[in-house]
């Protein structure tokens, strides 16, 4: 379930090309370890990689980056289970020079991948807290979708595209990925409230736990299309959908009306609730939970 994160923690020895600020590679700790300049012959700091990690010293501190997920199974396509997460972790400390237990977590994704027409989900997705959804590209073809909020973001996409596009390597079915991506203060909130600060908290159980509704309820609280009998509904509640559905329509009403939008608001989400938003959707967020359950609980 977990996937990229960024973690920081101090070096317990700090080597003394760091603190010459050595122009030059050098070997340490079992790295090649780059200097990386700007503007000057001073290294503004030094890089690494391991596996898909990318390492990056910055004075006497390590930063980490990138898929703990591709680090232990080679792929983000496949379940990361819990007990998975336990050694990827046990795994990177024994790796790397500073107590990773400890190291501080910067940013964070959850996701899962589950076996559905990927093309279907998210066409059919419209907003995410009243904001519209961007596209996720490749050339011409539109693989995904992506909503940005302050400090995360969530996103759907064609998973078995992504994997054949990036990695030239086919997957049998058709894929769909979910995460969520952000700061860990939006995991520690009011709302959310986990409690996410050291690698040592992504071990708990009850915080895993945790983190598998919160990616459950960002993909139903996504607003999506139903499966509108128009030949049903007044002319009244058919200019009602159109202006609720039109963003630019949508959004002029509730800056410049903003008791009718509020009105409006209402009487579409009473309509909206009256309807059956497809045995498709129910079905997606079954398969959804399927998913966090089998990586929470093997």
């Amino acid at each position: 379930m977990y996937d990229t994160f960024k973690i920081k923690n101090e070096l317990s020895n700090v080597p003394k090309q760091i603190n010459e600020l050595f122009p030059m590679p050098f070997d340490w700790y079992g790295f090649k370890w780059i200097p990386h300049f700007k503007d000057s012959n001073t290294p503004l700091y030094y890089k690494s990689n391991y596996k898909n990690l990318n390492l990056r010293l910055i004075g006497n501190q390590l930063l980490v980056t990138n898929s703990l997920h591709k680090l232990y199974r080679g792929n983000n396509s496949e379940p990361f289970t819990y007990n998975q997460v336990c050694k990827a972790i046990f795994l990177l400390d024994s790796l790397l020079p500073i107590n990773v237990y400890t190291a501080k977590v910067l940013k964070l994704s959850v996701g899962v991948v589950i076996n559905v027409d990927p093309q279907k989900v998210f066409n059919e997705w419209l907003y995410y807290l009243g904001k519209p959804y961007s596209p996720m590209k490749n050339k011409n073809k539109t693989y995904g979708a992506k909503f940005f909020l302050t400090d995360y973001y969530i996103k759907g996409y064609d998973k078995t595209y992504e994997v054949r596009n990036h990695n030239q390597m086919q997957l049998k079915g058709n894929y769909f990925r979910f995460e969520m991506e952000g700061k860990t203060k939006i995991f520690n909130n009011k709302t959310n409230n986990v409690g996410i600060y050291t690698v040592n908290d992504l071990l708990n159980y009850d915080k895993y736990k945790k983190l598998g509704e919160i990616l459950l309820n960002k993909y139903i609280q996504i607003e999506k299309e139903p499966k509108l009998d128009l030949s049903q509904l007044t002319i009244k509640q058919k200019r009602l959908v159109a202006s609720i559905r039109n963003y630019e329509i949508k959004e002029s009403i509730r800056k410049q009306h903003k008791d009718t939008y509020k009105k409006d608001r209402k009487e579409y989400n009473t309509l909206i609730k009256s309807l059956d938003n497809s045995a498709f959707q129910k079905d997606i967020i079954n398969k959804l939970k399927q998913q966090i359950d089998y990586s929470i609980n093997n």
